[in-house]
């Protein structure tokens, strides 16, 4: 697959409106990724915190 990146002239200016839908593409990922932490890393970790927490204090 050919870089298409290649064929815009160096010195040629992008649109506005490609460049705004880039950044927005960009800003979807880190978004689907920030949820992707935090429901699959970070509520599972603080949920297994509260529990060892729980069986704490139950045995005392």
């Amino acid at each position: 697959m050919k870089n298409p990146f290649k064929k815009i002239i160096q010195n040629e200016e992008l649109p506005a409106s490609l460049k705004k839908k880039v950044l927005d593409d960009v800003e979807i990922v880190k978004l689907s990724l920030d949820l992707a932490d935090l429901f699959a890393i970070k509520y599972p970790n603080s949920l297994e915190e509260l529990f060892k927490i729980v069986s704490r204090s139950n045995k005392n």
